[in-house]
């Protein structure tokens, strides 16, 4: 059973470093077989929790014949409509059988419960959008919200899941999305979710780059999460948001659970870039180094949507173009973001304090017993301004996870043979 305690979460009263790979896709697309080999792979490299939504996700491959969550019917354009007044039993009885794999490995479902498509006037309704040629589904009318909400917690909060309340949605008023509307949407799913769950973790899945949270949501939340997001700015809004969310006083847990997806297309940039392992750990390590270090989540540009390429039928819509899931299981990032949870459970468990330093492309952080700091270039790191004495650290080779004897001389930590990043532990 998961707790929040101050600025961290906890399992058995012990710190749980919350790392949540996302396959948001899971219920509607991937087969039990498949299930299974996913997530003994991912608990074998470190990870505690998957991010799920319940419903279908608007941008991820068909699901499997069947697979749908109420009746539905097709159109000649190939869009698609629920009957929300009826619930297909078949599907959530197969979304516990996935959810009880999870049990028995550990794991912690992060359950989504209603994505920002579902819902109207958000920037995913907006019929000239970023997704307007995706085929979404008709949004659900409010008086069936409640309905949907008391069914699907009754059915899964014996898992204990952690609950994101919303899906991808700002609550900034702009052209593309009327904030009015959507808190009136999610008050009524929280509250509904709450009153059959009172005990559960919520708390809510902001578009990316955002910090905006009405402050009647906010209080019902247990825990701040944000999305760094996939755009040009989005390296930047890692670190900016927790240090805005500390320096306005908020002392609940920050976590950073959609950070740019490994393999994914920068959104914005030209010419053309996938996000590498090195983007990911990057935004990563600075986001918990600037106050988010409750946990983070991961993307691999292929898991979250769900494609598989040998399944009969498989469609891949838009302009972004997803790597096959197995291949997924090969990107060296779920293995350097595990590596980044052990090490904060290892010299941070206690808590870490951010530290400002004159070098804004280098981030720290500290506790009593450590200083930790992530060079994203390895060159040598002037420190005369936090008084560290000459001495040995240790420095680590992020790109190789080779450990190096470092040395700080005249307030300088030395320069390594070091290609990419690394991060500096000095012992106090």
């Amino acid at each position: 059973m998961i707790t929040v305690k101050g600025k961290y979460l906890y399992k058995n009263n012990k710190r749980f470093f919350y790392l949540a790979d996302t396959c948001w896709g899971a219920f509607t697309s991937v087969s039990m077989p498949d299930w299974k080999y996913y997530l003994n792979m991912r608990k074998h490299e470190g990870f505690n929790a998957i991010q799920i939504n319940i419903l279908r996700q608007y941008d991820s491959t068909p699901p499997i014949d069947g697979r749908e969550p109420f009746p539905i019917t097709y159109n000649e354009d190939g869009t698609y409509q629920y009957d929300y007044t009826q619930f297909n039993d078949a599907y959530f009885d197969n979304a516990e059988m996935m959810l009880a794999e999870m049990m028995k490995r550990n794991m912690l479902p992060v359950l989504v419960l209603l994505w920002g498509n579902f819902v109207p006037n958000t920037w995913m309704n907006d019929p000239h959008g970023f997704q307007a040629n995706t085929s979404k589904p008709q949004t659900i009318s409010f008086d069936r919200v409640k309905p949907y909400i008391t069914y699907v917690v009754k059915r899964f909060k014996k898992f204990n899941p952690i609950y994101f309340v919303s899906g991808d949605v700002g609550f900034d008023k702009n052209e593309q999305q009327n904030p009015e509307i959507e808190e009136k949407y999610y008050q009524e799913v929280i509250d509904a979710a709450k009153s059959i769950d009172p005990n559960g973790i919520y708390t809510f899945h902001i578009n990316g780059e955002s910090s905006t949270l009405p402050d009647n949501l906010a209080r019902k939340a247990s825990f701040f999460s944000y999305q760094s997001g996939h755009g040009p700015s989005g390296e930047e809004a890692a670190e900016k948001i927790p240090k805005k969310l500390r320096k306005e006083s908020y002392q609940g847990p920050i976590m950073d659970v959609e950070p740019c997806y490994e393999g994914m297309t920068q959104f914005g940039v030209l010419p053309t870039h996938r996000f590498s392992a090195y983007d990911v750990r990057r935004t990563a390590w600075k986001a918990v180094l600037s106050g988010a270090d409750a946990g983070l989540g991961y993307g691999a540009f292929g898991i979250w949507p769900w494609n598989d390429n040998y399944r009969k039928g498989q469609k891949v819509t838009g302009f972004l173009k997803p790597y096959d899931w197995r291949k997924c299981l090969n990107f060296r990032g779920a293995k350097d973001l595990a590596f980044l949870k052990e090490s904060v459970l290892q010299y941070g468990a206690d808590g870490l304090k951010p530290i400002a330093l004159e070098n804004k492309e280098v981030y720290a952080a500290e506790n009593e017993k450590y200083v930790l700091i992530y060079n994203p270039v390895a060159n040598p790191v002037d420190l005369s301004e936090l008084k560290v004495k000459d001495s040995s650290c240790r420095i680590i080779d992020l790109n190789t996870l080779r450990m190096l004897e470092g040395t700080i001389c005249n307030s300088t930590v030395s320069m390594e043979p070091v290609i990419e990043d690394e991060l500096i532990v000095i012992e106090k």
